[in-house]
């Protein structure tokens, strides 16, 4: 019984007696004249007002779904997916994982007057129909130059399938040497 008479009086501290109005039937209708008083004064709301909350969540939703996105640009044009390449397109023919990368130190003038400022650039072979290849200077996903580069038959003592490298060979022109799993190409690029 002590036990029974502590634990009451515990609970007394804790939660307050309630009133003796509770147990009226007024105290149990009073909740639903609240929910007719707030119902009356909701407020409308407007189309202006609507449109300007649906274009913050559908932003909201574009940014999310922009994060998501792979960072960087592809190299070379896109096509639509499933859509194949024309045979005499500059598309490249595989993907690869990571694309040669040079730095130029000086200005290049590639044929057809393209100056080639220094700076880092990606280079892609590209292989014509009349068997002529090209070396397409990128930075970024843009063109730079196309310079015209021919087939040789050495990989240059390099260690790697896929590469490309800048040598000078005095000061007028520098070659460039270029090569992947589908061809080992050179080409001369006369120096500004």
């Amino acid at each position: 019984m002590k036990r029974f008479l502590s634990v009451y009086i515990l609970l007394m501290f804790i939660f307050p007696v309630l009133p003796c109005s509770a147990f009226d039937d007024d105290f149990w209708d009073e909740p639903i004249k609240i929910d007719e008083a707030a119902k009356s004064q909701q407020k409308a709301v407007t189309d202006e007002e609507f449109n300007k909350v649906l274009d913050f969540f559908t932003r909201k939703k574009k940014k999310k779904e922009s994060k998501k996105k792979p960072k960087g640009a592809p190299i070379g044009p896109q096509l639509p997916e499933g859509q194949m390449p024309p045979s005499d397109s500059n598309v490249i023919p595989s993907k690869y994982d990571d694309y040669p990368t040079v730095m130029i130190p000086v200005t290049l003038i590639a044929p057809g007057g393209t100056e080639i400022e220094p700076g880092y650039y990606r280079i892609l072979s590209v292989k014509a129909p009349n068997n002529t290849f090209f070396l397409n200077f990128y930075q970024g996903n843009q063109l730079i130059a196309k310079i015209p580069a021919y087939a040789v038959n050495t990989d240059h003592n390099q260690q790697s399938l896929n590469y490309a490298k800048v040598i000078p060979v005095n000061d007028m022109y520098m070659d460039v040497i270029y090569g992947d799993i589908d061809c080992n190409i050179e080409a001369r690029v006369d120096i500004k």
